[in-house]
């Protein structure tokens, strides 16, 4: 009896798939109309993931080259530069700590200003080891970067600290350009993807709303025969489903066919490569596909939910 059970509702669930199917083959139009609009929608939805996801990847690699940077004194002894390493190294903030020695920095400013003569020319008149000792550290959150500098300026490391600078101005700007854009990312992509999300519910609405007076004959004669409301209903939403499904695959394919061609191209970049590593990656495209599938089938079954609670008039029967 349970076999019989189970087949009998497999039977009435291919059914309801295949009248869907054909609901939407029927209102090809109406259709395509709907599934492109949720197409657009579900892309925008996507940019905006990876377009974040990318700022961020960016702000951090754009972070390391601000640093707090502790310039020592010379006749500094290596037990106090220890204490110092270690009072900072405790602050939860510090993400790194390097000790950069005078004939290590002379060496860094000879490389940079390799094509620099005269510069090179004084550093040697006045001495390899004339630029000072320092502890350069990085954080992982830009926001106590001043908390870091601090513990360097407390009176206990006053004898062997000679100035403190807090990373380079030009990539002070770039990050907060970098944080301003992903802000606008974010801002700007839900506005548009909800008014997208929107047209597209209304768009289906009215599609299931024109199929259920269509079949308005059709839906009489299945209940004077008996057919339950969800065998009624089933078509519908298998219809409205089908949006959601077609729709999150042409999205992900869309947003994937740029991050491939327009990722590939700045992969080499520092600010860009773990990110594109990242998406490219067999987990994350079935995370963001799997994703847009559900938020596309949501969105169709919530349309065909709603235009069925109004026109299919189910709860008096």
């Amino acid at each position: 009896m349970k076999n019989k059970g189970t087949k009998s509702k497999m039977i009435s669930f291919w059914r309801v798939v295949k009248a869907g199917g054909k609901n939407f083959i029927r209102n090809a139009w109406l259709s395509i109309a709907a599934t492109a609009v949720m197409v657009v929608a579900l892309t925008i939805i996507l940019f905006a993931i990876v377009l974040n996801a990318t700022a961020r990847g960016a702000i951090k690699e754009l972070s390391k080259n601000l640093k707090v940077s502790v310039y020592l004194k010379d006749d500094t002894k290596e037990e106090d530069r220890k204490k110092l390493q270690n009072a900072v190294r405790s602050n939860p903030y510090v993400a790194d700590i390097e000790y950069i020695s005078a004939e290590q920095a002379s060496a860094k400013f000879s490389e940079s200003f390799q094509n620099d003569p005269k510069l090179l020319e004084g550093l040697a008149l006045v001495g390899g080891s004339s630029l000072p000792a320092s502890l350069e550290i990085s954080v992982n959150n830009l926001e106590k970067i001043n908390e870091v500098a601090e513990i360097a300026k407390n009176k206990d490391f006053e004898p062997i600290v000679d100035s403190i600078t807090l990373g380079k101005t030009d990539a002070r700007k770039t990050i907060d350009r970098a944080a301003a854009a992903q802000r606008f990312i974010v801002r700007s992509s839900v506005m548009a993807a909800t008014i997208f999300g929107l047209v597209s519910v209304l768009i289906i609405f009215n599609t299931i709303r024109m199929a259920i007076f269509t079949r308005s004959e059709e839906i009489r004669i299945m209940k004077l025969i008996g057919a339950t409301p969800n065998y009624i209903r089933g078509p519908f939403i298998i219809e409205a489903s089908l949006y959601g499904v077609i729709a999150g695959f042409v999205a992900t394919s869309a947003v994937y066919a740029v991050i491939l061609s327009l990722g590939s191209k700045v992969a080499n970049q520092a600010e860009f490569a773990e990110t594109y590593n990242f998406f490219i990656q067999p987990r994350t495209m079935s995370v963001l596909l799997l994703g847009s599938l559900v938020v596309g089938i949501l969105l169709g079954m919530i349309s065909s939910m709603l235009a069925m609670e109004r026109y299919l008039k189910l709860k008096h029967w």
